[in-house]
């Protein structure tokens, strides 16, 4: 049966009646995008590569074009991925089929060294220095294991490239929380493409959040 529930204006302080299910959860129409509440808390981030690193054509083990790593300590904030997107910088002689892949670490590694300092804020309030996040530049940079063959999965669609001088194919690929980084835990992002000649900058947008992860299993 429906009923009332007692919220907050929370502009003016006051209360204002909303109408709820049975369960209690309010019922509510969104006046806002999806992000705007994490990003106007300073809580939403996003980091490209600075040095473009070609793309792969085999499911790696420790090299990734980008790395992120979770420096939070065992119960804090996870760093729930947005978005994951690739911009190309460069080109070969052959058209070529391109997507993205990853691999999530599943168990509390060290933390990257040598770190990129490029995280900026999505609300333009910056500089960054709140992140839970270590950005590591491309390389063999995952540890041995993170980075295994069978970890490596696709994300999205692929897309097709051009030749000599067509650059500027994008991939942009929203992921909206159903990939999770705890803490303690590496990521790693490459580009999937039929030919490795070419280059790409690799990026990605989330936000942190305090969460009760569970292990079932």
């Amino acid at each position: 049966m429906p009923t009332q529930v007692q919220l907050k204006n929370r502009a003016t302080g006051r209360p204002i009646r909303a109408q709820a299910n049975a369960a209690g959860d309010a019922l509510v129409a969104a006046g806002d995008s999806e992000f705007v509440e994490v990003n106007r808390h300073g809580t939403g981030f996003i980091v490209r590569s600075t040095t473009a690193t070609a793309p792969v054509k085999t499911l790696q083990t420790t090299t990734a074009g980008l790395g992120i790593y979770n420096s939070a300590p065992d119960g804090g904030k996870s760093i729930v991925i947005d978005a994951l997107f690739a911009v190309q910088i460069s080109v070969g002689t052959n058209f070529t089929q391109n997507g993205i892949v990853y691999v999530l670490g599943q168990t509390r590694v060290a933390p990257f060294t040598s770190l990129l300092d490029t995280v900026r804020k999505n609300n333009g309030l910056g500089p960054e220095t709140a992140t839970k996040a270590l950005v590591k530049a491309g390389g063999a940079i995952l540890d041995a294991v993170t980075g295994v063959t069978i970890g490596w999965m696709p994300w999205g669609d692929s897309v097709t490239t051009g030749i000599d001088d067509l650059v500027g194919a994008v991939i942009f690929e929203p992921v909206d929380g159903l990939l999770i980084i705890p803490p303690g835990r590496q990521f790693g992002i490459n580009v999937f493409s039929s030919h490795t000649t070419g280059t790409w900058n690799v990026g990605m947008q989330w936000h942190e959040k305090q969460l009760e992860l569970k292990a079932i299993g």
